[in-house]
């Protein structure tokens, strides 16, 4: 699920090739996750997420749950849902 998002900023000092000090100040944008397998709080990087991913539309897994296996799970959870095993011989297309 996602939850939002946050800014960190740091701070660094760099020297020039003349010798001087620069203060140099970077601001990073974080997005929040409630993971949709163990219910932790994650953050991934900005450049790391795409921006359609940011809806609860879509699920989200922390780094410690195997996202694979929870794949697996939720499409069990939507056949059960549709009252469907999976044997049957109805296309994707007419549901």
């Amino acid at each position: 699920m996602f939850k939002g998002e946050k800014q960190i900023k740091t701070e660094s000092v760099r020297k020039s090739k003349l010798g001087k000090k620069h203060k140099c100040t970077r601001i990073k944008t974080l997005y929040i996750f409630q993971c949709d397998n163990c219910g932790k709080d994650f953050e991934r990087a900005k450049g790391k997420i795409e921006k359609k991913r940011l809806t609860n539309f879509y699920k989200h897994v922390c780094h410690k749950c195997n996202p694979k296996k929870f794949a697996q799970q939720q499409g069990v959870k939507q056949r059960q849902v549709l009252r469907m095993d999976a044997s049957s011989d109805t296309p994707i297309s007419s549901l």
